[in-house]
């Protein structure tokens, strides 16, 4: 017999276009950073970071597939391609992923953020 209750599994899924697509839990960060584009550097919120990527907001004008750095603590000036970008947030997967110890080193000398979107 069908179910009288519609199918609202959609409800689920957030509007981030980056969130149903993560190979990796992202933690909440709050750091003014930079990205390098073109000999061009840009400001730049990091707003969640995982060892594959982050997520930013930025005014810089940045294309999909783009590729970058972005200034990270510990790590510097690390090498990302921009995956996607919406209303000035930047989604970006970093060309080599971060070693755990040093992901971890990083992350401590990062802010964290107290609420996520």
């Amino acid at each position: 017999m069908p179910s009288v209750f519609a199918n609202l599994g959609h409800l689920n899924l957030s509007r981030d276009p980056s969130v149903n697509q993560r190979r990796a839990q992202r933690d909440l960060v709050d750091m003014v950073s930079h990205i390098t584009a073109q000999g061009r550097t840009h400001g730049a919120r990091i707003i969640n970071i995982s060892a594959l990527g982050l997520m930013c907001r930025t005014d810089a004008p940045l294309d999909i597939g783009q590729r970058v750095t972005v200034w990270l603590p510990v790590v510097k000036d690390h090498a990302a391609e921009v995956r996607w970008a919406e209303d000035g947030r930047i989604g970006m997967e970093f060309v080599q992923t971060i070693e755990p110890r040093i992901y971890d080193a990083m992350l401590s000398l990062i802010p964290p953020r107290q609420t996520a979107w």
